[in-house]
């Protein structure tokens, strides 16, 4: 292939992977795939993109200047045709595989829907039944009270508390979508979140069991708000807490999907 072709080439693929990161910071549906905080690297990989595809487009510029004929070069073309480094043997497929390798994230990120991990992202991963406390979070006592607690809160308290006995009759108020364990009894689903860290590739899926004759009409990957009491249950032969719905809502997806440790 043309040189300078071949440079273009890499510079539409460049500034396709900048644009794509620009999108998706731009609906702000990045916050599906990374943690928010990180959200400032993916600027950074805009600028580095575009960059590269003006660089792209400069080498395409000087291959077009240099395949003139001899007779035509002026005094200022400054730089000797032999100079110019010979190809190695393998840098052609090399250069291809990396073209590859750029344009298939692109267009994955163009054209396959946004969306945060959900109920099939559970049933590979599991669900968890505990969440510690990590060092450098800010505990419960520390904790403002700015609203109910999330599913993190509680499993946090949980995880803190020897005998479970002393949250019956505690008031929740939670947000999540809909999973339907197959471990569960009819009347019982759980309403769930994922916990992100660094990325989608660590998620962790946590979840509050709840109890309502409900349970059966909702549909997996609902979003719900649960409102109801607290009291001690079993699942799968473990000890829980469960929640005793007094009414379950259905409600819009937020717009920060996951919750971060």
């Amino acid at each position: 292939m043309n040189p300078r072709v071949e440079y273009l080439l890499k510079a539409i693929v460049l500034a396709a992977s900048g644009l794509m990161f620009y999108a998706k910071i731009s609906d702000g549906t990045l916050a599906f795939y990374i943690n928010q905080r990180f959200a400032w690297l993916s600027l950074v990989a805009v600028i580095i993109y575009l960059a590269l595809a003006m660089t792209m487009v400069y080498k395409a510029s000087q291959h077009r200047r240099f395949d003139r004929p001899l007779g035509e070069l002026t005094e200022f073309d400054v730089i000797p045709l032999q100079a110019r480094n010979p190809r190695r043997p393998n840098a052609h497929r090399a250069s291809w595989l990396a073209l590859g390798l750029l344009v298939l994230p692109a267009l994955l990120g163009f054209f396959t829907p946004a969306r945060p991990l959900g109920a099939s992202a559970i049933q590979s991963r599991g669900i968890g039944l505990t969440a510690p406390d990590r060092a450098g979070t800010v505990t419960q006592a520390q904790r403002v009270a700015t609203g109910p607690k999330n599913i993190l809160d509680w499993l946090r308290e949980f995880s803190r508390t020897a005998d479970l006995s002393v949250l019956e009759g505690k008031e929740a108020d939670v947000i999540g979508f809909v999973y339907k364990d197959p471990r569960a009894k009819q009347d019982e689903f759980w309403v769930s979140r994922f916990a992100v860290s660094c990325c989608v590739a660590d998620a962790t899926a946590l979840g509050l069991l709840v109890r309502t004759t409900d349970a059966e009409m909702l549909k997996a990957d609902s979003w719900v708000r649960v409102v109801g009491k607290f009291t001690v249950g079993e699942f799968a032969g473990e000890r829980i807490p469960v929640i005793v719905a007094e009414r379950v809502e259905p409600t819009q997806q937020p717009a920060q999907p996951y919750l971060y440790p």
